[in-house]
């Protein structure tokens, strides 16, 4: 009886106080007709004042227009939200009132569209101003159901991740590799910028650049080990290669040391992959039998060592003085020119009906030889049948090269 007395007594002295009323199991305070346990009235302003005197800052509920407000007295003081109890707090964010800091969050944050009815416009992200906050810099979200990325500028979208299929694009919404760049032409990566130029990797309309920097700077291909570089290649901003850091001597040839070894340079007698180009004047051979030198198509060469010797040979045989004249026969014939005379090294027959060219090929001839000088040449034989005449093309059409390496 004593307890219901006094909580009857309370009761009774708290109803009785000005704007404070009681329905059913609700109670308002500035209005008589409360929705819930605790109603206020409909004025704008502090609700609750948890800590705080006077017209100072207080720890506490307020309402303004569109608007509830939780706050603390100053700026040094932050805001938490977490769980357990004043003296046991576990907190998961942190609202920070003051410096460049605004949040602490302890633990990972969950960003989806928010629209209702659902606008794909609107995806998940953050909008970042800039850095003065005059306006808006850019976006990083969700692109769509397949790519987040960055967005802003006269790019757009400028980076992006493929999330499906783990591909990254750079101006490139569809990447088709792991890093794609847009079909556009010009510099791609800029590995360093330097004062003048840059170090990077370019496209030109069908080229790719390796570049460095300035003119003296090479560039060089290897392998790392723990951060230290071993060069193995390298084109020198004048065009000399290096293999190794060897860019050997003038008049060696770079020739392979199978697959155990670096290539190297070697010193190789003249005629190295020589093209001779084919004189001014044409070879004509005459009816019959006759033999004739094709001018400018010779090889001659002096070997320090003994060496293998690989000939290739192209001839265009052609009559440009009887067309319609029946079939022609012949030979363009490889000879090496010796002691008095000459010997026949390898033929290949030509057949033309009608007056027609024809492009006749051989090789490769290989010979082993000793050292010492030789001279080879090529030449026509005319074997055709009635008074036609065999003609080798002069220009490019005909040709003779040969390659010489050491035994």
């Amino acid at each position: 009886m004593k307890h219901q007395l006094i909580a009857g007594t309370f009761f009774f002295v708290f109803a009785g106080l000005a704007g404070f009323n009681s329905t059913a199991q609700n109670v308002g305070i500035g209005t008589n007709t409360p929705t819930g346990p605790l109603s206020f009235a409909n004025l704008l302003g502090r609700k609750i004042v948890l800590w705080g005197d006077g017209n100072a800052g207080h720890y506490g509920l307020g309402v303004q227009s569109g608007l509830l407000q939780i706050y603390s007295d100053a700026p040094s003081a932050n805001i938490s939200l977490g769980y357990g109890r004043s003296e046991a707090f576990t907190e998961r964010i942190r609202i920070i009132n003051f410096g460049g800091d605004g949040m602490i969050l302890n633990g990972r944050l969950f960003i989806r569209n928010g629209t209702s009815p659902l606008n794909t416009d609107f995806s998940g992200g953050v909008w970042l101003y800039m850095s003065d906050n005059s306006a808006l810099l850019g976006f990083m979200g969700t692109q769509n159901n397949q790519n987040i990325g960055f967005y802003g500028g006269p790019a757009g979208w400028g980076f992006t991740y493929d999330a499906i299929n783990s591909r990254v694009g750079i101006g490139n919404q569809n990447p088709n590799a792991p890093l794609s760049f847009p079909a556009a032409l010009g510099k791609k990566i800029t590995l360093y910028p330097g004062p003048t130029g840059d170090v990077g990797i370019g496209v030109s309309g069908n080229r790719l650049y390796l570049y460095g920097d300035n003119p003296n700077a090479d560039v060089a291909f290897g392998w790392d080990n723990n951060g230290n570089f071993n060069e193995r290649f390298a084109v020198k901003p004048n065009g000399a290669l290096a293999v190794v850091g060897n860019t050997g001597q003038p008049g060696q040839v770079l020739v392979s040391n199978g697959a155990g070894a670096a290539a190297s340079w070697s010193t190789i007698p003249g005629g190295y992959l020589f093209v001779a180009a084919q004189s001014a004047n044409s070879g004509t051979v005459g009816s019959g039998s006759g033999v004739q030198d094709i001018p400018g198509l010779t090889a001659d060469f002096t070997l320090n060592a003994p060496s293998r010797v690989l000939f290739n040979f192209r001839v265009r045989v052609s009559n440009t003085s009887c067309f319609g004249c029946g079939e022609r026969r012949g030979f363009v014939v490889l000879r090496q020119n010796i002691v008095g005379g000459t010997t026949n090294i390898a033929s290949t027959s030509v057949y033309m009906p009608n007056g027609e060219f024809a492009d006749v090929a051989s090789g490769p001839i290989v010979l082993d030889l000793q050292p010492g000088s030789y001279s080879f040449k090529l030449v026509l034989e005319n074997s055709v049948f009635g008074s036609q005449n065999m003609i080798a093309s002069t220009g490019g059409f005909s040709r003779l090269t040969w390659q010489i390496f050491p035994l």
